[in-house]
């Protein structure tokens, strides 16, 4: 009889060891579900936060590749702004050319025509330090100057862009120059700046200085020479103006070249404020196109210079 009561007990005992087993068995695979959810709520929500993340740095992403397919290739042929020279913002006009030795490219009036890369430079170098909006996308390349008239279009389209009347080419003992590429009447207007300048803003032109002390010296140089300053209309303040094209090679038959030259100019601006050239004479093909620098006046301390 204690026998089986004994046998009974540990009948007992077994079968609530069973049930313990089993109630653990049941919690543990309680917890492993519970935290396989946790674990795929965690990986769900830190998908989400990747693709948050990704969506907030796109524009960033796409502004980069941009950046690099738009810049890459020139930003390793301009200085960066900490190699300019000690107190470059103070430069006046004549330190820099004194600083890039100028006085010496100016002279040399065998240099050859700035070629297609040397323009693109100029307009890249443009666009990153001065103006980001400003977009070169005129069909004439700036080896011909730039979108000057179109010729009559379909009622589909607006015709095909064509240069100015004018070529580059070597100028006897003016360097480069302009020159006719087909007759020209009194009165026609051979020049519209209204289409090719740019203006870098901002008294001091400190816009125009980074410009310039970012590019290749000969560059540089170049730039001290073609660039002007002019207002714009009756109100307005003195600019920094220039453009990048042929057109900016366009020579002077001003009295500053002396009064033993015979050639004298056959373009003039319609007044002070335009950069529409009108010619004064007829203009034979082949035969230089000549302005007047003194057309603008210049003081370079108007704009902090």
């Amino acid at each position: 009889m204690a026998a089986r009561k004994r046998n009974i007990a540990s009948a007992k005992r077994s079968d609530g060891n069973k049930s313990t087993r089993a109630t653990a068995k049941k919690q543990t695979a309680q917890k492993i579900s519970q935290n396989n959810a946790n674990n795929t709520a965690s990986r769900l929500m830190n998908i989400l936060v990747l693709l948050f993340i990704i969506a907030m740095l796109n524009p960033l992403l796409f502004n980069a590749v941009t950046y690099i397919q738009s810049y890459g290739s020139i930003v390793h042929k301009l200085t960066p702004k900490r190699h300019f020279p000690h107190g470059w913002e103070s430069f006046t006009y004549h330190d820099i050319r004194d600083y890039f030795n100028c006085r010496e490219r100016s002279n040399d009036n065998d240099k050859a025509l700035p070629t297609l890369d040397e323009w693109n430079l100029l307009r890249q170098a443009y666009t990153l330090i001065v103006d980001d909006t400003q977009k070169w996308d005129d069909p004439i390349p700036p080896t011909q100057g730039y979108s000057f008239s179109h010729t009559s279009g379909s009622s589909n389209n607006n015709g095909v862009a064509t240069p100015p009347p004018n070529y580059a080419k070597q100028s006897k003992g003016k360097g480069r120059g302009l020159f006719a590429s087909r007759n020209i009447t009194k009165g026609e207007l051979v020049h519209n700046g209204l289409l090719s300048d740019i203006i870098f803003p901002g008294y001091g032109a400190i816009k125009w200085k980074e410009f310039v002390f970012s590019l290749p010296r000969d560059l540089a140089c170049d730039c001290t020479d073609w660039h002007w300053m002019q207002i714009k209309h009756e109100d307005d303040d003195y600019h920094m103006v220039a453009a990048l094209d042929i057109s900016i090679l366009m020579n002077s038959g001003g009295e500053e070249f002396g009064s033993d030259r015979i050639m004298t100019p056959n373009v003039l601006p319609e007044d002070k404020y335009s950069g529409r050239q009108f010619a004064v004479r007829d203009i034979r093909k082949d035969e230089e196109i000549l302005t007047d620098y003194d057309a603008y006046w210049t003081d370079w301390s108007e704009v902090g210079l």
